[in-house]
């Protein structure tokens, strides 16, 4: 990969990394992150990406608030996975809650437009934070699929939908490398039917 753009090749050495610990990105780098983040697709120019920051001293609240919300909505939580999240949580310096706003009436953007452009954003943003020598890591856990937790991070659930957590901040083992399969063994060239004669 040594002949290719710096760009490229740090996109191509991007993977997620769940074990990250201070210090995060500071305020000007999360400044550039997000920007990246707003130059995601956007069908009819809706900006319908929502962030929300947690920062290290306020990430032990939020655990609490989830695991307590999660049992509210009837969500098993296994003596050890809640004490695994904890031990996790606990090093994470910065939580970034995402969610999209919803446009229930827009008859040019369906709804699966509106969450294809979140996800876009989002790996905007993990490759902007890959790029700026941290990690993180996409969870769906946290209460994520709870009304509680959305909303007490100002998305209230019937204008917005909430898509996860991003845990960013410095890998805590040095990044090893994928072994990513080849991309043109998921790809075909289509060629148009002949004409009957």
């Amino acid at each position: 990969m040594s002949n290719l753009p710096a760009g490229l090749t740090s996109l191509l050495s991007r993977r997620s990394q769940k074990m990250v610990r201070a210090p995060a990105p500071d305020a000007a780098q999360m400044r550039q992150i997000l920007q990246a983040a707003v130059c995601a697709p956007d069908h009819a120019a809706l900006r319908a990406w929502r962030f929300a920051l947690v920062e290290q001293q306020d990430v032990a609240a939020l655990t609490e608030l989830a695991i307590a919300a999660m049992r509210r909505s009837g969500l098993e939580i296994k003596p050890e996975k809640e004490k695994n999240m904890r031990n996790w949580l606990a090093q994470v310096p910065l939580l970034i809650g995402l969610a999209y706003k919803i446009q229930h009436d827009n008859d040019r953007v369906p709804e699966i437009e509106q969450t294809l452009s979140m996800g876009a954003a989002v790996m905007n943003i993990q490759n902007a934070v890959h790029m700026l020598g941290f990690s993180c890591y996409w969870s769906t856990g946290l209460g994520t699929y709870t009304d509680d937790v959305p909303e007490a991070l100002g998305f209230d659930t019937l204008d917005y939908r909430f898509v996860g957590f991003l845990a960013v901040g410095t890998p805590i083992s040095p990044l090893e490398p994928v072994q990513r399969m080849d991309a043109m063994s998921l790809t075909h060239v289509w060629k148009p039917t002949p004409a009957p004669q």
